[in-house]
């Protein structure tokens, strides 16, 4: 079962996605954000041990969620 706050996270994700994808962006399915911010918030809990691969990824996790910070 998926927990209102994920939906909630996806509704204003998709809200983001209107105002600022970019040309050719490509928009993220349901299944997909909630993957990817399971991911995020997995590594954003653990920002201060992150290596530079995993901030990395963060980074792009980031950019692609739309989130302004962890």
């Amino acid at each position: 079962m998926v927990h209102a706050p994920r939906v909630k996270a996806y509704l204003e994700y998709l809200e983001l996605f209107e105002y600022f994808g970019r040309h050719g962006a490509v928009r993220l399915s349901r299944a997909d954000f909630m993957a990817l911010d399971a991911e995020f918030a997995a590594l954003a809990k653990r920002v201060a041990q992150l290596d530079e691969n995993e901030r990395a990824r963060l980074a792009e996790l980031k950019a692609l969620l739309f989130r302004d910070k962890p």
